[in-house]
């Protein structure tokens, strides 16, 4: 990604939990209505998710921000 967008913040860890618990939920909500859509009903079930991330920016960036906040929680814990 050489013109990728930098997001950087700093929140409490409870802020942090909380957000990540809200986006999980959300993620999955999205996950679970695009799954069953026609659109993705003949794509194999080992390909959909990607398939859906694909077409998805919204759910993909969801996904890179909950990854870099239970980074971000670990790093937090282990201090």
């Amino acid at each position: 990604m050489g013109n990728a967008v930098i997001v950087t913040t700093q929140l409490p860890p409870a802020q942090a939990e909380a957000l990540l618990t809200a986006m999980r939920a959300q993620y999955l909500m999205s996950l679970n209505e695009h799954w069953y859509a026609d659109e993705y009903r003949y794509v194999p079930r080992d390909a959909r998710h990607e398939s859906i991330l694909k077409k998805s920016p919204v759910m993909a960036a969801q996904k890179s921000l909950m990854a870099a906040l239970s980074l971000s929680l670990k790093a937090v814990k282990q201090s």
